[in-house]
């Protein structure tokens, strides 16, 4: 098990350098898989804390900024990010919710 999730991983930090390297030519583009991964890759450790939150239900590692960043997300993303997964949102809101570091937000509109 710990070779497949360290697998896991590495293709997913491929993934997101990979993502983050190439240019996205339209706003269709940019607001996909890209713009949804960039909502993560912009908060240290946001990546590597929602992994152990989602693959090892360890949910020390969530932060404050992660937490705003997984809050802000727009609805559209939870499906490119998790396709084969709907409860990472809720699961991961819901961990927040509890650590206490869910935003109030008022009169922000949501990441792509």
């Amino acid at each position: 098990m710990e070779a497949t999730t360290s697998k896991t991983l590495t293709i997913f930090c491929l993934v997101v350098t990979s993502i983050a390297a190439v240019s996205l030519g339209s706003v269709e583009e940019t607001q996909s898989l890209g713009g949804c991964l960039m909502s993560f890759i912009s908060v240290e450790g946001c990546v590597e804390a929602i992994n152990e939150a989602v693959s090892h239900k360890k949910f020390d590692e969530l932060e404050p900024k992660c937490c705003k960043a997984i809050t802000l997300l727009g609805d559209n993303c939870w499906p490119i990010l998790f396709p084969d997964q709907p409860y990472v949102p809720v699961l991961l809101e819901y961990a927040c919710k509890l650590l206490g570091y869910v935003p109030k937000v008022e009169n922000v509109e949501a990441a792509p």
